[in-house]
């Protein structure tokens, strides 16, 4: 099981739960049962503290999610700790002040709802089926407990309720109904001409003697950025593995067994009865011996915690509490557990917290570990371990001696490392180790360019370090006409076209001015000439940027012409010859309908965003 745990990470199911999981912190319930401080918060809202740990998980997710979306292609300045911190911390606290509020509006979830969320998930399916194996290893590998994935569940539920609180508060009126449907259903009678790619090219055509002129007025423009042939050294763990001494395995084998060896596993729930303050002794004594008749007559147990458990986090889980090796909670709650059979109820069991009453849900199996099973992984882990420490070591030795050495072939030789040569580098682009931002900024130092010494000892991804050297420094030359000839040329027939349009455009509406129609233009130039009737802004058979331009522009016979690029390099003038408003009458009822809901969704995402905004201007927030 151990081992199949540690393979489940590299499965889609894992990033899966782990996108599911990576937004969700904080909990409740369980402390009840079990005490402890919260140690020193890294913020405060209204109370509630969010602790340093809770903040490390947060990063640690939002790492996760990055390496998810980028891939290997993620900056590693992306993943910096310092980086994600501000951002991470903020949507905890946003997080927080939406459970408030929920918890304030006395929002639940019912065990029904959240077993049937975490019975949905293909993640914790084998062949399409819910497998309880199988959700054990995936938590355990993202690690979650069970109970602590269902009590965020129940988190995502009641902010979700929350927020269709708020979105189903908005409505629309007659009026809004109106104004939408005269501008989503307008029509437009739109005219226009078209101007090939290859007229305008042939009217902005660039001789080769204009394009010679233009290197001509200025070379110095044409200048490649400063460059420099870097020496360096790379070290890499993977520079220092070796086997494994097989005493050295068997030892490292009866080190840690103990720590694989899974010990039974119980899930259980528990109603818990805590004495009021303003309850009497008697009347509290009442109320246990109530729940124990209820219980002992065989009413539903998980029902019976939602209705009258004083545990409110693992209530509405149907007492549910999780998993104990006989180590997690109190000693009693311990010593009743060991003695009961899976299904049965224990009597009463007095802690600090209350009266309890237990019942086990399941028990798994404890697993022993199998030593051909752990051996490649152990002797991989000692492997690494070994080398991690040697390369740091190494590391460690490389800055001390590159600090004061000439060059770096010095500390290669004491070090037993090579020094390696660069293509060109400049600060903007390099090969290898030089793709890293970090490395070439470093290289064009002052300290190292110009002083002409050894880079510090730079840490980059991969768990590589690197240390560079400017061997030969290449300064700015200016390129050859040949070589960019044909960016000169681009440039200036660019330039050349956007003129043209220009021109054409302002001559176009000159003739329309003096009375020419631009149709009768259109057939006179041999421009494609183009109509449509009644066109609206969704549905329309006119390109989209002709749709866009002919719904921005003024109407009225005066209108100006204006035009656009199509993405196909021509050019649309566009004459916009009729208006007429959308009618709310003219729709049918499924219309009216649709739009009516449309304008209801976004005005409730619109109140959503200021709920948001007003809940954390209102809140009482520390940051440390």
């Amino acid at each position: 099981m151990m081992q199949s745990i540690r393979a489940g990470t590299k499965t889609a199911g894992f990033k899966v739960i782990i996108f599911f999981i990576v937004f969700s912190f904080a909990g409740f319930g369980l402390e009840q049962v079990i005490f402890g401080g919260s140690g020193t918060s890294v913020a405060e809202v209204n109370g509630t503290e969010i602790t340093p740990q809770e903040l490390e998980v947060a990063i640690a997710g939002q790492k996760r999610q990055l390496i998810q979306i980028f891939g290997d292609n993620i900056d590693p300045e992306m993943l910096d700790d310092d980086r994600i911190r501000p951002r991470a911390l903020e949507e905890m606290i946003e997080r927080t002040v939406l459970l408030q509020a929920a918890t304030d509006n006395a929002m639940v979830a019912s065990s029904r709802a959240i077993g049937e969320i975490v019975g949905s998930i293909e993640a914790f399916k084998v062949d399409g089926v819910f497998n309880a194996d199988q959700y054990k290893v995936v938590l355990a590998n993202a690690g979650y407990s069970p109970e602590r994935f269902r009590r965020e569940q129940v988190q995502q539920v009641i902010l979700s309720q929350l927020q269709q609180s708020v979105l189903g508060s908005d409505f629309v009126t007659k009026v809004e109904l109106v104004s939408a449907a005269e501008a989503t259903e307008e029509e437009r009678d739109v005219r226009y001409l078209i101007v090939t790619n290859d007229m305008l090219r042939s009217s902005a055509a660039v001789s080769e003697d204009s394009v010679r002129q233009a290197y001509d007025r200025d070379p110095s423009v044409w200048t490649t950025e400063a460059t420099v042939v870097a020496d360096y050294i790379v070290i890499a763990r993977d520079d220092f593995l070796s086997p494994v001494d097989p005493e050295a395995l068997d030892e490292e084998f009866e080190n840690v067994k103990d720590e694989y060896t899974v010990a039974e596993q119980t899930l259980i729930a528990h109603i818990l009865l805590i004495q009021g303050d303003d309850e009497s002794v008697e009347d509290y004594a009442g109320r246990i011996d109530q729940v124990a008749s209820r219980i002992a007559a065989g009413e539903d147990f998980a029902e019976l915690a939602g209705e009258v458990s004083d545990d409110v986090g693992s209530a509405t889980l149907g007492g549910e509490l999780g998993f104990t090796d006989g180590t997690v909670f109190p000693e009693p709650m311990e010593n009743a557990v060991s003695n009961l059979s899976v299904g049965e109820v224990s009597a009463r069991v007095e802690t600090d917290a209350g009266i309890h009453f237990i019942r086990v849900q399941e028990r798994v199996a404890g697993e022993t570990p199998d030593y051909q099973q752990l051996k490649d992984e152990l002797a991989k882990s000692m492997q690494e371990a070994e080398a991690d420490q040697t390369l740091l070591l190494t590391v460690e030795e490389l800055r001390e001696l590159s600090f004061s050495a000439a060059d770096l072939q010095q500390p290669a030789d004491a070090l037993s490392l090579v020094v390696a040569q660069s293509l060109p580098v400049s600060l903007n682009s390099g090969e290898g180790v030089f793709s890293e931002r970090s490395v070439r900024e470093a290289l064009f130092s002052e300290e190292v360019y110009e002083a002409g010494n050894n880079s510090t000892v730079l840490e980059v991804s991969g768990n590589r370090y690197v240390v560079v050297r400017v061997a030969e420094r290449r300064p700015p030359e200016i390129l050859p006409f040949t070589q960019v000839a044909q960016t000169i040329r681009d440039d200036l027939e660019a330039n050349a076209q956007k003129a043209a349009k220009f021109a054409l455009l302002e001559s176009l509406r000159s003739r329309r001015t003096e009375g020419e129609r631009l149709e009768e233009i259109a057939n006179a130039e041999g421009y494609e000439w183009r109509v449509e009737l009644g066109a609206r802004r969704v549905g329309s058979l006119l390109p989209p940027e002709v749709v866009s331009l002919a719904f921005s522009m003024g109407q009225g016979a005066d209108a100006a012409l204006d035009s656009v690029d199509l993405v196909n390099g021509d050019l649309a003038v566009v004459e916009l010859a009729r208006v007429e408003p959308g009618r709310l009458d003219n729709l049918s009822s499924a219309q009216r309908d649709q739009l009516a809901t449309q304008l209801t969704q976004l005005q409730g995402q619109l109140s959503m965003l200021e709920y948001r905004t007003a809940l954390r201007d209102n809140a009482d927030i520390v940051t440390r």
